[in-house]
C-alpha cells in the first residue's frame, strides 16, 4: 500500500461527516444526510433484517422502510442515550420483530422518496458495510450452540429470557449465564467494529426475564 494512498484515505475520512453529524443534519431536514447514513450502515441493517425474517424481498423491504422512518421521525435519535449505530440496531431488530410477527405487507409508496438516485457509497463505505454484515455472521458461528440458540431466540425472535428458557427447555439460570457470557464473546469479536455501546446495546435489547 502506496503512501499517496495512505494520504487519500486520511483525506476523505476528514472530509466524510461522521455519524453523529450525518444525524444532526437529518434533524436539520438535510434530504441528502439520510441518503449518506444508508450507503453507510445499509448493509449492517439488512444483514441484522435478513436474519430475523429470513427472506430477502421482506428484509429489502424493511431496509427501506427503516431509513425512511429514522427520516421521517428525525427528532426521536438522542445522543446523550447511543450512538447513530447502535439507534440503527436497535430501530432494525424491533421493526423486523415486528414484520416476523404480522407477516404483513407496512410499506407504502410514500417511500419512493428515498428511491431516488445518488451517488453511492465510496469503495470503502461498501467495503466496510460489506464486512460488518459478514463478521456478524461470523462472530455468531463462532459461539457455542447453546450460546447462539440462546442469544439468537433473545435478539432475533424478541423473547424475554424467560420466555427463552421455555422455548429451549432449559434452566433460567442456565439462560442467562449462556446469553451474558455468549454476550461477552460477541462484544470481544465484534470489537473491532463496533464501540462498546455498540455491542452493549446489544444486550441491552436482548429481552428481560
Amino acid at each position: 500500500m502506496t503512501a499517496a494512498y495512505e494520504v487519500d484515505r486520511s483525506r476523505i475520512a476528514r472530509d466524510t461527516p461522521d455519524d453523529f453529524e450525518l444525524m444532526s443534519s437529518i434533524a436539520a431536514g438535510d434530504a441528502q444526510a439520510p441518503k449518506a447514513l444508508y450507503d453507510r450502515h445499509a448493509g449492517l441493517v439488512f444483514t441484522v433484517c435478513l436474519r430475523i425474517v429470513r427472506d430477502r424481498s421482506e428484509a429489502e423491504d424493511l431496509l427501506t422502510e427503516i431509513f425512511f422512518e429514522l427520516w421521517q421521525k428525525r427528532d426521536r435519535y438522542n445522543a446523550m442515550r447511543g450512538s447513530p449505530l447502535s439507534y440503527l440496531i436497535t430501530l432494525s431488530r424491533s421493526r423486523a420483530i415486528d414484520r416476523k410477527r404480522r407477516k404483513r405487507p407496512i410499506i407504502d409508496g410514500s417511500i419512493e422518496t428515498l428511491n431516488a438516485p445518488s451517488a453511492g457509497p465510496t469503495p470503502a463505505e461498501a467495503t466496510e458495510a460489506g464486512e460488518r454484515g459478514t463478521m456478524i455472521n461470523r462472530c455468531f458461528d463462532r459461539l457455542d450452540a447453546p450460546q447462539r440458540q440462546a442469544i439468537e431466540s433473545a435478539f432475533y425472535d424478541g423473547l424475554s429470557h424467560s420466555e427463552v428458557a421455555t422455548k429451549l427447555s432449559r434452566p433460567l439460570g442456565t439462560i442467562k449465564t449462556q446469553i451474558r457470557t455468549g454476550l461477552l464473546r460477541l462484544r470481544e469479536c465484534l470489537g473491532r467494529f463496533f464501540d462498546s455501546s455498540d455491542v452493549a446495546n446489544v444486550r441491552n435489547s436482548s429481552g428481560a426475564t
